[in-house]
């Protein structure tokens, strides 16, 4: 699923903006939930407060917190290099003043469904190159967590517990089919029931890992030595 939103002081454009995302999602058979915002504040305020968004159609000439603001504050202020952000004007002379704001597009009124169409391409091509999937079965579904939002995985019996910043989804699976997904993209095996996001890691100890939310995970015997070897590599220390 695709969460998409749509900033702009025109009620038509934002309609129609949002009827061209649903036509593209109809016809690749994909999941788009959008959601539509008539000013800057309002768009910023809902991203600081922790609303997800994958991709921003946003306009520049806003009244009050113009479309280069919001951009900037998302990406300064709130350090969001995630969300990608497609600029809407009437103007072409905005292009390069967008450079620190790193945008994935930059689309002139009045936007077609081609526009839109080339930009939502670029987008899915972008994100399947730049971002790693884990994919498990739920049932009779395949699901999908990007890498880079799981801290790490336990085994509970027959159930895999994958921990996110958004709260614990469970499959049944091992961790051997966990460690086959991850193996070289930043997971580390400390333990035969954790395999553990070396992101997420805020404290390195000889038996022990310090999760970023407070959590500690043993590291067994068995990988104590390979543990050692990860962390020579990631500080260049023998």
């Amino acid at each position: 699923m695709i969460r998409a939103a749509i900033c702009d002081d025109e009620i038509g454009t934002c309609s129609d903006i949002e009827n061209m995302i649903l036509n593209y999602a109809k016809r690749q058979a994909l999941q788009i939930d959008t959601e539509v915002f008539y000013s800057g504040e309002t768009l910023f305020w809902t991203i600081k407060n922790k609303d997800k968004y994958d991709l921003i159609f946003l306009d520049i000439q806003l009244v009050q917190l113009n479309g280069v603001q919001v951009g900037k504050q998302i990406r300064e202020q709130l350090g969001n290099e995630k969300i990608s952000i497609v600029y809407i004007s009437a103007k072409e002379t905005y292009a390069m003043s967008l450079f620190q704001v790193r945008p994935l597009d930059f689309l002139i009124k009045p936007v077609k469904q081609k526009n839109i169409d080339e930009t939502l391409d670029k987008y899915i091509r972008l994100n399947h190159l730049m971002k790693n999937d884990f994919f498990f079965h739920t049932g009779k579904f395949i699901q999908r967590l990007y890498l880079d939002e799981i801290s790490y995985f336990a085994c509970n019996g027959k159930k895999i517990d994958i921990y996110t910043d958004g709260g614990i989804t469970t499959f049944y699976g091992t961790m051997q089919e966990v460690e086959r997904q991850v193996k070289g993209k930043g997971f580390w095996v400390i333990h035969k029931s954790y395999i553990v996001n070396s992101s997420y890691v805020s404290i390195y100890r000889y038996d022990a890992v310090q999760m970023t939310d407070g959590t500690i995970l043993p590291i067994s015997q068995r990988y104590r030595k390979p543990m050692k070897t990860c962390l020579a590599k990631l500080y260049g220390k023998g």
